[in-house]
C-alpha cells in the first residue's frame, strides 16, 4: 500500500534492496553454519578501512566455516547501507530456530552524530 503514495517510492526501494541483502545473507549465513546449530550470530564490523565478519554460536562446539560467498554477502550488506547514507559501524544478526522456521533479530550500532557549535551571534561594543 505504501508503495502507491506519491515521493514513498525511493523509501520503498531502499527497503527493499535492505531487505535483499539481508535474506541473502541470512540464506549464507545458516547454510555456513553447522546442522548441529539451531542458532547463531553473524557480527559485521567496519573500523572505517575494512569490514570484519565473524559467526558463532555460543551454546556449541561446533565452528562454523565462513564462506567466500558469506564473505561477499557481508561486504555488499554494509555497502547497501552507506549508499543509502545510512552506514553503521557494527551489525549483529541473530538468527534462531523456531517451530521449524529460521527467525531473526538485526541490530545496529551508529555512528554517533556529532552536534554542530553554534557559532556565536554576540556582539561587544566598546
Amino acid at each position: 500500500m505504501a508503495a502507491n503514495i506519491p515521493g514513498n517510492q525511493g523509501m520503498t526501494d531502499k527497503l527493499d534492496k535492505y531487505s535483499e541483502a539481508l535474506t541473502s545473507l541470512l540464506h549464507e549465513a545458516i547454510r555456513c553454519s553447522p546442522e548441529s546449530w539451531t542458532r547463531g550470530v553473524l557480527t559485521i564490523d567496519c573500523d572505517g578501512h575494512r569490514i570484519n565478519y565473524g559467526l558463532k554460536n555460543d551454546q556449541s562446539d561446533d565452528k562454523a566455516s565462513i564462506s567466500q560467498d558469506l564473505a561477499q554477502l557481508c561486504e555488499q550488506y554494509w555497502a547497501v547501507f552507506q549508499e543509502h547514507g545510512e552506514a553503521w559501524l557494527e551489525s549483529t544478526i541473530e538468527f534462531y530456530q523456531e517451530g521449524g522456521t529460521w527467525k531473526f533479530n538485526a541490530n545496529y550500532k551508529r555512528p554517533e552524530k556529532v552536534r554542530a557549535t553554534p557559532k556565536s551571534s554576540w556582539k561587544f561594543w566598546q
